[in-house]
């Protein structure tokens, strides 16, 4: 291993590891948003339980109807994310194959690197859809008070 086929391999790995680095932060966004649906939904089911003849009992059930559609716009965030991560670490694994073995890879990197940026694109879009439906589940919350 020569000098120049390290660097040229650094030179070929800072966009994934960019990437990943990135995706990584919103992953993390992500799930945290995605245990606090689940955190409320606990919490508005024990709500139904120990409130059975509650005048708000609809209320809590499209609210719950709600934070399922959301937690499952976030799972699909969530999947499309870590399948950019991993097809990101795939691409760092080929250029290693590319600048080492002397493999010709140039194709499959650049349609790796086209689903990783795709997939992060989808998983903005879910986490756009959830937010919408977030605002929803508020509306309702706060649709008696005024």
């Amino acid at each position: 291993m020569t000098i120049d086929s390290f660097a040229k391999l650094l030179q070929f790995s800072i966009s994934p590891i960019a990437l990943i680095s990135g995706a990584s932060l919103l992953l993390l966004s992500i799930t945290n948003r995605f245990g606090r649906t689940i955190d409320r939904s606990r919490s508005l089911v024990r709500e139904l339980e120990a409130n059975a003849s509650s005048p708000h009992k609809e209320e809590h059930k499209y609210q719950l109807r709600i934070l399922l559609r959301r937690s499952r716009f976030l799972r699909s965030a969530i999947l499309c994310i870590s399948s950019s991560i991993f097809l990101s670490a795939l691409m760092i694994m080929m250029v290693f194959l590319q600048v080492f073995v002397g493999w010709e890879l140039k194709l499959v990197v650049l349609t790796s690197m086209f689903f990783s940026v795709f997939s992060i694109c989808a998983a903005v879009v879910y986490l756009f859809f959830d937010a919408s439906a977030g605002l929803k589940a508020l509306e309702v919350e706060i649709g008696r008070h005024i």
